[in-house]
């Protein structure tokens, strides 16, 4: 999960404890997405942060776009769907 200030965080699914915190920096409305073994968190300023969905904290990649996030990624067909302000992107490997 991520805070509207940045803040991600993994959870035990069972017990609720926290397993890693770290800040991301930037501010989020949409909510993480899942695909593939990683975890998409898109931020209101366009930056795109990519972690592995595991019990350390691995960030994979960064990428930065022209436009920010409000709206959740959808995953469809192989496929992560970001809807910026302004695009629409279908990222697919």
């Amino acid at each position: 999960m991520v805070t509207d200030s940045g803040v991600a965080s993994c959870l035990k699914a069972r017990s609720g404890v926290e397993v890693w915190r770290k800040r991301l920096g930037g501010n989020y409305w949409a909510s993480p997405s899942y695909a593939g073994g990683s975890v998409y968190f898109c931020s209101k300023e366009g930056k795109v942060s990519v972690i592995s969905a595991s019990r350390s904290f691995q960030l994979l990649a960064e990428n930065e776009f022209d436009e920010g996030f409000i709206a959740s990624p959808a995953v469809a067909g192989g496929a992560i769907i970001l809807r910026s302000l302004t695009h629409l992107y279908c990222i697919k490997h």
